[in-house]
């Protein structure tokens, strides 16, 4: 296997270890070719985005196509439609939709998808700045004149917090992919454990060969592993627990189970 074939191995590794993460988009659109922008920074990641209807007036699949697969969703079993997903981010978190969390309502799918993923301990967080009357982009708008709303809005912020939604400025999309011992993954560490696991993959490959030719009877038939492009041809679930894989495999099959 030369260099140029082991890069794309690597990629197609890569690509089945970044966490999916689940974009739900809200009814405004404030900043949002630059949101879509720093998006578009996190290589690391794998976006799906879902538009509500509600959200069609200002966001279309044309602009969000090239931050991730665009997903339809009729409504029914928020879980089953979760299900995958490491994470759940608002770039649009809204004064009302923060209030139906806040005030445990699921009337848009927003909400019920926020809250079903806190239910199932999915990590979830939203960008606050139109939920803060006291940030610069709702005094532009002359939204923070009532201190009394203020207040009732900063408390809203404080009930979903302890429900266990992030709130904040964009940086809270910034950590880094945690891997299942919640040790924070690198995207260097990335790199290296799937070029470590595609040169033991290689490996492993070679010495089953020589080991076939050299020692086993002319008769006898060794067991086949089971490679990488195979799983990735017929999905992991046309593959028991006991069939044997290649270590590259394996870590493809183990990334999909976790994703």
């Amino acid at each position: 296997m030369n260099e140029q074939q082991i890069e794309a191995l690597v990629k197609r590794v890569l690509a089945g270890m970044q966490p999916r993460i689940l974009i739900v988009l809200g009814g405004d659109a404030d900043y949002q070719s630059l949101i879509i922008a720093r998006l578009q920074q996190c290589s690391q990641r794998r976006f799906a985005i879902y538009i509500p209807p509600s959200a069609s007036a200002e966001h279309s699949a044309v602009q969000w196509q090239d931050v991730g697969e665009i997903l339809t969703w009729d409504g029914s079993d928020p879980a089953q439609f979760l299900s995958g997903f490491e994470a759940v981010w608002l770039p649009f978190l809204d004064p009302a939709t923060l209030a139906e969390i806040a005030n445990g309502l699921m009337g848009t799918p927003g909400a019920v998808l926020v809250q079903t993923a806190l239910m199932k301990g999915i990590p979830t967080a939203a960008l606050d700045y139109q939920c803060r009357l006291d940030s610069e982009l709702n005094q532009l708008k002359g939204l923070a004149n009532n201190p009394a709303m203020t207040a009732r809005l900063a408390a809203q912020r404080q009930a979903v917090q302890a429900l266990g939604l992030t709130l904040g400025p964009i940086s809270v999309f910034d950590a880094e992919p945690r891997e299942p011992g919640g040790h924070t993954l690198s995207t260097n560490e990335i790199v290296t454990n799937a070029r470590t696991a595609t040169a033991r993959a290689v490996n492993a490959r070679t010495t089953n060969v020589k080991t076939t030719h050299a020692n086993a009877p002319a008769e006898s038939v060794s067991p086949r592993f089971i490679t990488l492009s195979e799983v990735m041809v017929k999905g992991v679930a046309a593959f028991s627990e006991q069939d044997r894989f290649t270590d590259l495999a394996q870590e493809y099959v183990k990334a999909q189970q976790v994703g």
